[in-house]
């Protein structure tokens, strides 16, 4: 899809009231009105971005040409602008400008400079501007019923959201105004050509004569879209992106998903919706953190933030990683003040042998280590990625057996100090018990705490769960294991956990595991509303 951008006005009242700048170079969140279109338009898969400049600007035309150098040799390959110095009498002339580069078959959106929206409501908008071409229809017309505009252009509808109008004056019914973003089809191009050629000025008449010939488009609600005329409007606008955090839901490498991929990113997803938010792979954040634009097979990252420490205090980030890598990225975002849940000494935390040995120092219910019911060997200095990571031994020779394959494999006993008061192991055994395992889920402080008997839908990560046989549905105080996993969750500092436990036949229990951002696959609608609650409550109002 082609993207291009109206930047050919004089700014004329920014200028009287002492903007010195450019109008496409003033900054609103410590970047430039331009630079977060281009940014944005790239993260949505941009084939070309066609720019109209004021030929009486040449600062913009050369940071433009600097940004295109730059990004050029960090990506080895073009970055798809190209930049149009021209003198026009109004918007809609500038837009024919561009409508050379605009032709073909690509769909396009078009924006003013001016233009400020949310990244994420853009993104949804591109995604709904998609769906209405498959549909049929000719256009989709961003709206806002937020009006702040001196000359606002009404825009009616009907109950579909079918644009009907385009009024200079409010009318019944008119609930939105135009947003300057427009989505259309290149034949949209012959419409305004027309417009040229008699005579036609301003972007509202080309609108217009878009409904006057026939042309079937659509209206997209948007929150809010500001435009900054004024140097009043550049404080709104600060105040408009920074009203919003940046939410990122970061997915978990794959190989920490073992069996559960989908289950695992299909929570995450419930989440970012809610929260409107954008989810990016744990190793494409890696690449981001790093000034990285593309992939290992040099594909742009589809990714619409930016990640800059500067802009950690806006930023929650909904953390399903397990690298160390990106734990360490983390904590210098947490120390620059984003919101990161769970923190990343909480996913450090659920390393088997540190929370071993975190809950055997409190005394928490956990299994013995010796015991006449067999053994289970597990790896320690992560979680499990492959079957063989956990393994249960029948007695005392089939576990050194099992240690041995593990040493093999490379995971001798212990392992480097990691900057904690003990040494980190790569196993842990603890002696098997019987009784029903029960799975948990929890989100700590907001009352989520849900169990089930997993023998009961067969939803199995490796089997091992089949270990316990059916269950007895032994009677147990549920409130109780609740306080024991809140308090394990609190030690762990894991606030959105999952975990397994073992209902022996006498009511008392031991808990087996304990993780950081389970699946919720059982529960997953209302984990994510618990999950939403938690995060409100923490990121900045």
């Amino acid at each position: 899809m082609k993207f291009a951008i109206i930047a050919a006005g004089e700014g004329s009242r920014l200028t009287q009231e002492g903007v010195t700048c450019p109008k496409p170079l003033v900054e609103v969140g410590g970047e430039p009105l331009i630079i977060r279109l281009i940014r944005v338009f790239m993260s949505m898969d941009a084939t070309e971005i066609c720019i109209a400049c004021n030929e009486q600007m040449p600062e913009v035309v050369e940071r433009l040409r600097e940004i295109q150098l730059r990004e050029q040799s960090k990506l080895k390959k073009r970055l798809p602008l190209r930049v149009i110095p021209v003198t026009t009498p109004s918007s809609m002339h500038s837009f024919y400008a561009l409508s050379e580069w605009l032709a073909g078959d690509e769909p396009f959106v078009l924006t003013t400079v001016d233009t400020v929206f949310r990244a994420d409501e853009f993104s949804a908008y591109v995604k709904a501007f998609r769906q209405v071409l498959a549909e049929g229809y000719d256009g989709l017309m961003g709206v806002t019923d937020y009006i702040d505009d001196e000359k606002p252009l009404y825009v009616g509808t009907d109950n579909d959201m079918m644009v009907t109008g385009f009024y200079d004056d409010v009318l019944s019914g008119c609930k939105y105004i135009s947003g300057g973003i427009y989505g259309l089809t290149p034949s949209a191009l012959t419409v305004l050509r027309d417009c040229v050629e008699n005579g036609v000025h301003r972007m509202r008449n080309f609108q217009r004569s878009l409904v006057a010939s026939g042309k079937r488009l659509k209206a997209y609600s948007f929150s809010k879209i500001l435009d900054v005329d004024h140097q009043a409007d550049i404080e709104k606008a600060e105040r408009f992106l920074a009203k919003h955090p940046t939410v990122i839901g970061l997915a978990r490498a794959e190989e920490f998903s073992p069996n559960s991929v989908e289950k695992d990113r299909a929570i995450l997803e419930k989440v970012v919706e809610r929260l409107n938010g954008q989810i990016v792979s744990e190793r494409d954040f890696l690449r981001l953190a790093n000034g990285q634009m593309t992939n290992d097979n040099e594909e742009p990252l589809s990714f619409h933030y930016p990640l800059s420490f500067s802009k950690a205090q806006k930023c929650v980030i909904l953390n399903m990683g397990r690298l160390k890598e990106t734990q360490d990225v983390l904590k210098k975002w947490e120390q620059a003040g984003a919101i990161v849940v769970n923190p990343a000494r909480g996913v450090e935390n659920c390393r088997r042998s540190r929370l071993d040995a975190l809950m055997r120092e409190k005394h928490l219910p956990v299994p013995p280590q010796e015991g006449n019911h067999g053994y289970w060997l597990k790896r320690g200095d992560m979680s499990a990625q492959v079957a063989e990571d956990v393994v249960f031994c029948k007695d005392l020779q089939a576990l050194d057996e099992a240690k041995a394959r593990f040493a093999r494999r490379g995971l001798a006993e212990t392992n480097a100090n990691d900057d904690v008061n003990f040494q980190l192991k790569n196993f842990i055994v603890q002696a098997h018990v019987p009784g029903d395992l029960v799975k948990f889920y929890g989100v700590e402080g907001t009352g989520f705490f849900r169990i089930f008997y997993p023998q009961e839908d067969g939803d199995f990560k490796f089997g091992d769960e089949q270990r316990n046989g059916l269950p007895q549905y032994y009677s147990f105080q549920k409130e109780k294991l609740q306080s024991v996993a809140e308090y394990v969750s609190r030690l762990t500092e894991t606030p959105v956990y999952g975990g397994d436990a073992i209902i022996k036949s006498d009511g008392d229990f031991v808990i087996i595991d304990f993780n950081d951002w389970p699946s919720f696959s059982r529960c997953r609608d209302d984990a994510a509303a618990a999950i939403c609650l938690l995060v409100n409550g923490l990121r900045p109002k």
